[in-house]
This record gives structure tokens, sequence and C-alpha cells, in this order.
């Protein structure tokens, strides 16, 4: 079979070379890929950057995916043959203290497929069978491979919801995927939402979000239309954390689901005058991967304009697209 494959720490060299098929050991299952989207950790290993020294190649990447299960392992459920499926891409012991608590994702014996152990880019893959979420059978395959990263923006979501009462005022830092899922689930639901970006965003991600039916702001440029009661940062910037912190009313949430390349000092006296409660988002569990499921099946629109696809054949070039980010969403298709 034809699989993405990281085969050294040296930085940039990937393959997509011939692998035999895996066999499914117990408890486990082999999927038919039909489409796997690549995100910044397949960039930031195919990149070996830092803080990705921990993966030992050669591996296979990619974890944004879905399929049909092809085969089982002893022990697993009948019922799942034939069975489409996203895999869970970031799942912990499910033993320890965290797992039982529901924090399964920051499990500290967590694996990431696509980066523990081979992934999804490839023609077939095995995953644990605990990891297994059933998908609608009549949507796309390439929609069908955001339910991972749409998974992580209903995490951070839930989060605003869970604090807040009734439909909030919301400002959405960071017009990446993240962010513009994120946004369109929030308007999805009732919320009043603008999505903000900087000046570099206005080439295509802010175009793309006005085209979804999204507002949209450039920060330091343009005034918010309302004062926010709820605020999800997706962009990994000091500058936006700080704007969210003295533009929200008091008593607001403020869900943080960007990963910051560097932090600076946080405002906390702000913090705590305005009882602002700050809260983090890291990944997303079975639960927010059949809220995705729900976002995409109750409005299947939105989610195709997302995408680009690229023939897994030529992944290396897709990789460089995903880097570049001229694209919201790459989607490599077998």
């Amino acid at each position: 079979m034809r699989a993405l494959t990281k085969r050294s720490a040296t930085p940039h060299d990937v393959l997509v070379q011939d692998l035999p098929k895996p066999e499914p050991g117990p408890g486990q299952v082999r999927v038919r890929t039909e489409a796997c989207g690549l995100c910044g950790s397949d960039v930031h290993a195919w990149r070996h950057d830092t803080g990705y020294e921990w993966i030992r190649p050669p591996v296979v990447l990619g974890h944004e995916a879905v399929g049909y299960v092809e085969a089982l392992g002893e022990g697993v459920d009948p019922a799942w043959l034939g069975t489409r499926v996203v895999p869970v891409a970031i799942d912990g012991c499910g033993v320890c203290d965290l797992c039982e608590r529901g924090f399964r994702q920051i499990c500290p014996r967590r694996t990431v497929l696509g980066l523990s152990f081979d992934g999804a880019a490839a023609e077939s893959f095995v995953v644990p069978e605990v990891r297994l979420v059933e998908v609608d059978r009549g949507l796309p395959a390439s929609t069908l491979a955001l339910t991972e990263p749409l998974s992580v923006a209903c995490r951070a979501v839930a989060h605003i919801e869970n604090a807040a009462v009734g439909p909030t005022r919301v400002v959405v830092s960071g017009p990446g995927p993240i962010g513009t899922m994120a946004a369109l689930v929030l308007a999805q639901r009732g919320h009043d939402v603008v999505l903000s970006g900087v000046g570099n965003d206005e080439n295509v991600r802010l175009p793309l979000a006005r085209a979804l039916g999204l507002r949209t702001v450039i920060a330091d440029r343009d005034a918010l239309p309302f004062i926010p009661t709820a605020w999800v940062d997706a962009s990994g910037s000091t500058a936006a954390l700080d704007a969210a912190i003295a533009a929200v009313l008091p008593g607001s949430p403020i869900s943080v689901v960007g990963l910051f390349a560097r932090t600076g000092p946080v405002d906390f006296n702000a913090v705590t005058r305005k009882e602002i409660r700050l809260q983090g988002s890291y990944g997303s569990t079975k639960v927010d991967y059949r809220a995705a499921a729900a976002a995409m099946a109750a409005d299947p629109t939105p989610w195709p304009q997302l995408v680009t696809e690229i023939s897994l054949t030529d992944a290396a070039s897709a990789l460089e697209r995903a880097a570049a980010g001229h694209d919201m969403k790459v989607v490599l298709v077998p």
C-alpha cells in the first residue's frame, strides 16, 4: 500500500512509499482510508521542529482521517466491520485518574496517531477499537476528514457555552482552521460571532470566512461591533489574548485553544478584577468528536469550502502547501 512516511529525523525527509498492508492485532481494526487531512503537527513533524524530537522515525504520518473498517483483530466487536469511522487522534491509557475523569487527551501516557505510531496518510491504517467514532455515510469523505480539527473547535466552544448563560457575543481570534470552525459552530448555535484576524489574513482566510457568512474584523484596525461576553482565542498570539482580557465584559469566559510559540506576561490583575474565567482547551475526546459530527450533519454546506483535495501521491507537495498556509485545510485522498 502507499503511505506518507517520515523516514528520519532529517527535516523534509518524507516519501510516499509502498509498505505492507498492516494487520490488526488484538483489540485493533484496520481502516481503509478515504481521506486524511494534514495539520500543523504533520508540518512540524515533516520539518522536525523543536518539540517534535520525541518522534521515532520511520513513522507514517496523518491523524485527521475517515474510512471504512475492513478488518478486525481478535476480540473486536464484529459490528464494526464495514462501518464508516474516524479515529480519535489523541488518546490516553484509559485507566489513570485523568482518563477516568474524562481527560483522556491530556493523559501523561497519551499517544498520537501518526506521531507515536503509524498513522492514516496511507491507503490503510490500524487503530485500537477504543478510538473509533462512527460517522455519517452520506457526507463527502474530504468533509468528514475535518472531524478531528472540528472536534478541537467544538471543545473550545463547549468551554464557552458551559461558562455562559444563554446566547453570547463572541469574538474568535485567529482565522485558521480551528478558529474558523469555532466561529461556524458558534454561529450555527445562535451566538453573535465575529472572527478577528491580522492584515495577512485578508489574503485568503478572512475573505473565505466572509464567503461562509461570518463577520470579520482586522485587529488593531477595526472596531469590534459589540462588547464581547465571551472570547475564543485560536491565534496563539499574546497580543490577541491581551486584547481579549481588555475587551470582554466582566465575568466573561475566555477559551484558549491556540498554542503559543512564546508566552508573555498575562495581566492577571485584570483577570482577577474583572472575574474573567480563563479556560485552556487542548485536543478533544469522543464527546467532542460526536459534537463535530453533529455540527456537520446539521448543516453540511460550509465545510467542503474549507478543503483542498490533493492526491496521496503528491503528499510531499501537499505538506509544502499546508506549511505555506495558502489553503485552509489540505486533505489527502488515496
